[in-house]
């Protein structure tokens, strides 16, 4: 097997494991910015809250209701793949976002 195929395999691998093999900037870039804005500065889908203006905890709380489906939405598929560890890493990063 070449280069090019063993990177190809790799990234087929990476883009079908468990959002836990990922940090979460490559997390959110995959699956949370399209909706939410690069710097969580957009309302979802025109309902959400900006990501920007919530707090880690909300955040938190959010996805896991989400991933409970407690609330519905467009992006409740990305959000049941996410482990409780996730959740944690992935709140604690959006917080951070800066425009």
């Amino acid at each position: 097997m070449n280069k090019h195929h063993v990177a190809l395999l790799l990234t087929l691998l990476a883009g079908s494991s468990p959002a836990l093999a990922q940090s979460p900037d490559v997390i959110y870039k995959n699956s949370c910015a399209s909706c939410h804005g690069r710097y969580g500065e957009k309302n979802a889908l025109g309902k959400a809250r900006p990501l920007k203006d919530l707090t880690q905890q909300e955040i938190a709380e959010g996805l896991r209701a989400r991933k409970a489906g407690e609330i519905v939405g467009a992006g409740n598929k990305a959000k049941a793949r996410l482990s409780d560890e996730d959740i944690a890493v992935l709140s604690e990063y959006v917080v951070t976002l800066k425009k």
